[in-house]
């Protein structure tokens, strides 16, 4: 069974890669955000959304800088 989508929090702060990239700083690429995305490093619905409309087949990736903020504010040997 499916679990239902996630819902985004109302404090998400949805940028897009490029954004993300300037704000987040050095380790923090185009392509380095885009192998976290695809190896499963950030889950979709919390830290990215694909904000493409129905039946399109290019991805709009939107990175929720919130989520990713506390996600780095964990230290590495607990995440």
């Amino acid at each position: 069974m499916k679990k239902p989508p996630a819902k985004l929090p109302a404090n998400a702060e949805l940028v897009t890669i490029e954004e993300a990239s300037a704000k987040l700083g050095r380790g923090f690429s185009r392509r380095s955000i885009l192998r976290r995305i695809d190896s499963g490093e950030w889950q979709e619905g919390i830290q990215w959304i694909d904000d493409r409309r129905m039946g399109s087949t290019k991805r709009i990736i939107k990175i929720n800088l919130t989520a990713v903020m506390e996600l780095r504010s964990v230290p590495a040997a607990y995440r």
